[in-house]
């Protein structure tokens, strides 16, 4: 879908282009396993060779259709779904992340998030440093180790309302050599886009 469209353009068509014969608006696509002919193609698949689906559980056309969507209003370069948002932040961490390693992250946060952050992925051996959103550069920046691996926040905290300062935050996350992942769920991607102020992940809860 082209970037010169509006938001509310993008809200409607994108993520999907149907070609010929097939239905204008997306059908909801209820199928738990995908046809094949053969099974080399299914080998592929499996593989992470060939492109397509195999098993809605990983992947089908109605969850494609939505996180390109997602990825077209936000200006990304891809999307995926997840079952909730906290399994989206958690997943965004854990790829990134892994036992004894360490990430900061803004104090101002969803109560849920700072629960899974302070005490679900320190079990997992994954340590937090939380900090408060107006500290200065040079405060933030004390806070990081050196096997500190992101700096997450986000855009409009739930439900203190505050509102990150996402240049400040994306300036100490490239200057210390780790990405900054913004939970962009208050604003969505029509009051704010959090890639065109230096994020490099955006994560919500689609809800």
């Amino acid at each position: 879908m082209a970037n010169n469209f509006k938001p509310e353009t993008l809200c409607v068509q994108a993520g999907w282009s149907p070609t010929k014969g097939e239905p204008r608006v997306l059908p909801i696509y209820q199928s738990t396993t995908f046809k094949y002919d053969t099974s080399e193609q299914m080998a592929r698949l499996f593989d992470l060779e060939d492109t397509g689906f195999f098993y809605t559980r990983l992947q089908n056309p109605t969850n494609e259709a939505v996180a390109a969507k997602i990825a077209a209003l936000e200006g990304g370069v891809g999307a995926m779904l997840t079952s909730s948002g906290q399994a989206a932040n958690f997943y965004a961490l854990f790829n990134i992340c892994q036992a004894g390693d360490h990430f900061v992250c803004s104090s101002a946060i969803y109560g849920g998030t700072f629960n899974l952050f302070g005490v679900t992925m320190k079990k997992l051996g994954i340590d937090v440093t939380f900090v408060s959103p107006d500290a200065s550069e040079e405060e933030i920046i004390a806070a990081f180790r050196p096997n500190t691996k992101a700096l997450f926040g986000e855009t409009i905290s739930n439900p203190s309302l505050e509102v990150l300062d996402i240049e400040k935050f994306a300036r100490i996350a490239h200057s210390q050599g780790v990405p900054l992942i913004v939970d962009n769920t208050f604003p969505t991607p029509i009051n704010c886009r959090p890639f065109e102020w230096g994020a490099d992940i955006v994560v919500h809860s689609t809800t």
